[in-house]
């Protein structure tokens, strides 16, 4: 039993899947932050991870990881409130397997690049912490801009 009466050709297959494609770059830009949060919040991670490292003996860096950590988890509440005032609802757990394995190698990149920044910090390599502040903010914009979804295999927008 087949649900089709006639065969579908091969424009209309074509028209049905740059529908799609335009869906999903509408939801991709719906999802996504306004790009002076998107600069928040990277920017304060990088900051957390410039300041992890830095911390030697109680200097005062632990305050500027302390301050950074606040000014991260207030951006993301924001975010989340604020797109629930516009009527999106983020997603907060992956729903697909290929969402769960972004996120996953999300954060082993994000924990990979925060340990061995502090691990090369404290190793008397004084510039790693900078390099590993500027890694972890650059890729957090980057893919909190490209990936609003949370899904690699979703990314419609090319460049935008």
């Amino acid at each position: 039993m087949s649900n089709h009466e006639k065969p579908i050709s091969v424009a209309e297959a074509q028209s049905t899947l740059e529908s799609l494609a335009k869906i999903e770059q509408e939801t991709n830009t719906v999802l996504r932050a306004p790009l002076w949060l998107n600069f928040i919040i990277a920017c304060s991670y990088g900051m957390m991870t410039f300041s992890w490292a830095s911390t030697r003996h109680d200097n005062l860096w632990m305050l500027g990881l302390i301050i950074s950590t606040i000014v991260f988890l207030l951006a993301i509440a924001f975010y989340l409130y604020n797109s629930r005032l516009l009527g999106v609802k983020p997603k907060l757990l992956p729903k697909s397997k290929s969402e769960f394995k972004f996120h996953l190698f999300a954060g082993l990149f994000f924990g990979l690049v925060f340990a061995l920044t502090r691990v090369l910090s404290t190793n008397d390599i004084w510039w790693a912490s900078y390099v590993g502040g500027a890694i972890n903010a650059l890729v957090l914009a980057y893919s909190l801009h490209h990936y609003p979804s949370g899904d690699f295999k979703r990314n419609t927008s090319r460049h935008e």
